[in-house]
């Protein structure tokens, strides 16, 4: 692979360049979800399967100036059983990616991993937010994880989300990206769990356990992604300042970050779920349109073999 993808602009050029991909969209009837795929397609980046409800789905696709005919829909309007149908196109090799619509993460998630003919592969399925810290030169891509699936990860589901945003990086074009582990302070403390688990999960990388990336922490935020205050610190690592992927402690901590992000910076964020056969994006259901097409982008991009 010779392309690195330093912002969304680059990142719906890549997936153009890669797509069309399929979709299978799970409980469809939804205004910004289906907006989303529409554009998708206008920008050759993916075609879409809608499963929902499809008196709904051909009323959107008309009020947004779409013929519904140019699109594949099936009706399914229980949530769950669009949900499970949904991930029957991809298991059956019909989508090679799913997208969830109007249903609850906890939902989609349960008919995505089901034990009975679920997307299952035995790693960790982690979800990796990218977002543009536009303070760096090409508005550069930031990674963060986990803010969206595993509530209060051990070391070894942190080594997994480490191991599965690396990968992402990686799709993006980053040969060895900097990865940074958060906690409320850089200082070790006994009574902090997270700066602990920094400490142990370093250590194991530097002994080879995640390849092709520099993994340091504890980091506060700002001298994690601040190059001022990281010297301001006395800190002395590659990744201090510079970090290109950002390891929460815990699934409240990345989702109130990525949530602030949003709604009082501004950013779009794209993300996309890793792990499992197929990239999975559960995107919130109030999340806007552009920021639903940059996760379809991201999941083209990851479907690229790594070889290509």
């Amino acid at each position: 692979m010779n392309r690195t993808v330093r912002n969304f602009e680059k990142l719906l050029e890549t997936a153009a360049s890669l797509g069309p991909r399929r979709i299978a969209v799970a409980a469809a009837n939804d205004a910004q979800t289906v907006s989303a795929c529409v554009e998708a397609r206008k920008l050759a980046v993916a075609d879409s399967t809608l499963v929902g409800d499809e008196e709904w789905i051909r009323l959107m696709l008309k009020r947004i100036g779409v013929e519904p005919g140019s699109f594949e829909i099936e009706h399914r309007p229980d949530p769950v059983e669009a949900s499970e149908a949904a991930v029957r196109s991809v298991l059956d090799g019909e989508a090679q990616i799913l997208m969830k619509g109007n249903v609850s993460t906890s939902k989609f998630v349960q008919a995505a991993l089901s034990s009975t003919g679920g997307l299952r592969t035995g790693g960790l399925l982690s979800d990796v937010e990218v977002y543009e810290d536009t303070r760096r030169p090409g508005n550069q891509l930031v990674l963060v994880s986990d803010g969206g699936i595993n509530i209060a990860p051990s070391i070894k589901q942190k080594l997994e989300i480490i191991r599965n945003a690396v990968g992402v990086a990686h799709r993006l074009g980053v040969r060895s990206p900097k990865v940074a582990l958060l906690s409320g302070s850089e200082r070790v403390h006994p009574d902090s769990q997270s700066t602990i688990d920094a400490v142990a999960l370093v250590k194991m990388c530097q002994y080879g356990e995640i390849p092709g990336c520099v993994v340091d922490g504890p980091f506060g935020l700002d001298n994690a992604i601040d190059m001022t205050s990281a010297r301001a610190k006395g800190i002395e690592s590659p990744v201090g300042g510079a970090a290109d992927v950002l390891i929460v402690p815990n699934l409240e901590t990345g989702n109130i970050f990525c949530k602030g992000l949003q709604y009082y910076a501004g950013k779009t964020l794209a993300h996309v779920a890793v792990g499992a056969k197929a990239p999975i994006l559960i995107d919130s259901r109030t999340a806007p349109s552009e920021a639903k097409l940059a996760s379809i982008a991201l999941a083209v991009v990851m479907c690229d073999s790594p070889t290509e």
